[in-house]
């Protein structure tokens, strides 16, 4: 059942709590503390106890259950009364206080060292420093987008198989990119994922303005137009001026260059995409071309002709794998040799026949059950 008392609403309870506030870090502060829990300590130069009592409170303020608010008060007025007999350093109150502070820095610490370690020790998505992009773009300012591939293909010595793999041209989204490697980078997943993303949200957008944003337009400018006309019929009674009609766009006109321009940078990013995949396409061309010939010098070297050298489908496209499938069906239905007819005995009459309750096989010559019954139906004269 809800509670209908909320103490974070109710003024006596926010002023008791503001007063208990007030009072713990008053009597904190007059606690003496050495320079390596304050000035010079790790966790930076302020005042620990001030920090403690600040973030109880903060941690506290949702609470609504009477059991917890009671419980905290309580613990409030406690260490109030522990904060000012610590204020004597010759106190045993004074030698805690300094102990749990110590004891609880190290926590601090040791929570921030493990932190560190799990930050270090996950998969960056940030991009490689020292990588030079695939492509770059040659066209100047306000031409139609063109790329070209930055650098020549890699030499064969970067592959530790040996063998030159050329990569795959893949889209996302409308998002070109090019499988060079598995597993595939995390940032490059990164930016893929965000970028068909973004673009996803831009058209979901687009195609919002041009449906239901006509209607609450339409809506708008009709309202506009009422109220322009209601204080035009009540000036006339009144015998005053109406009031002048300001020339400014309507919400229909400013919805209608909105979608323009959105429009407009969806047609340019789909340009500038095209523009990439186009130039990822030439680095796919160049290291296939270069693949099938440090095939054929392989096959030169080998004592083959090489005139059969043929580029190594490495990834194979996911549409051509169901081809692939019924082309290997094909030849392995090729390879059954063919039975000669009468050799053997078949497999109809060698093994016998397995029949279904309540049905009986009929011997050759004899007519079945249900044949009769047909026979019957039809208007046979044999009795």
């Amino acid at each position: 059942m809800p509670s209908f008392y909320v103490p974070a609403r109710s003024s006596r309870h926010r002023r008791a709590c503001f007063a208990l506030y007030r009072a713990l870090v008053r009597q904190g502060l007059r606690v003496p503390l050495p320079d390596e829990l304050t000035t010079s300590s790790p966790l930076g130069p302020s005042n620990p106890i001030k920090n403690l009592i600040r973030n109880a409170f903060r941690r506290n303020k949702r609470d609504t259950s009477p059991r917890l608010v009671v419980s905290a008060l309580k613990n409030g007025y406690r260490f109030l009364s522990l904060l000012s007999r610590a204020a004597d350093p010759a106190s045993a109150e004074h030698a805690s206080v300094l102990a749990f502070l110590r004891e609880n820095e190290s926590r601090i610490l040791e929570v921030r060292a493990k932190k560190a370690a799990e930050a270090a020790a996950r998969i960056s998505t940030a991009p490689i420093p020292g990588r030079t992009p695939l492509i770059k773009k040659i066209s100047a300012e306000g031409e139609p987008p063109v790329y070209a591939p930055a650098g020549p293909p890699r030499p064969l010595s970067s592959f530790p198989s040996g063998v030159r793999k050329p990569p795959t041209l893949g889209a996302v989204g409308g998002v070109p990119f090019l499988r060079l490697k598995k597993p595939q980078p995390r940032f490059l997943e990164r930016v893929i994922r965000q970028t068909a993303q973004r673009r996803e949200k831009k058209i979901i957008q687009l195609l919002d303005f041009q449906t239901e944003g006509l209607d609450d337009v339409a809506l708008e400018d009709q309202w506009e137009w009422l109220v322009g006309r209601m204080l035009a019929d009540k000036a006339k009674e009144e015998g005053k001026t109406p009031p002048p009609v300001p020339r400014e766009p309507t919400y229909r006109q400013t919805l209608h260059g909105v979608t323009v321009q959105m429009s407009k940078e969806i047609n340019e990013q789909r340009l500038d995409l095209l523009a990439k995949s186009h130039a990822m396409w030439q680095i796919v061309l160049n290291e296939q071309a270069l693949a099938l010939q440090e095939e054929k010098e392989r096959l030169a070297r080998e004592g083959k002709d090489p005139s059969e050298a043929k580029l190594r489908d490495w990834r194979r496209p996911i549409w051509d794998r169901p081809k692939r499938k019924l082309k290997a069906k094909k030849q392995r239905e090729a390879a059954v040799p063919e039975q000669p007819e009468g050799a053997g005995v078949s497999k109809e009459t060698s093994s016998p026949e397995k029949l279904s309750p309540g049905t009986t096989r009929s011997v050759e010559g004899e007519k079945s059950p249900s044949a009769v019954l047909k026979e019957t139906a039809g208007g046979s004269d044999t009795p």
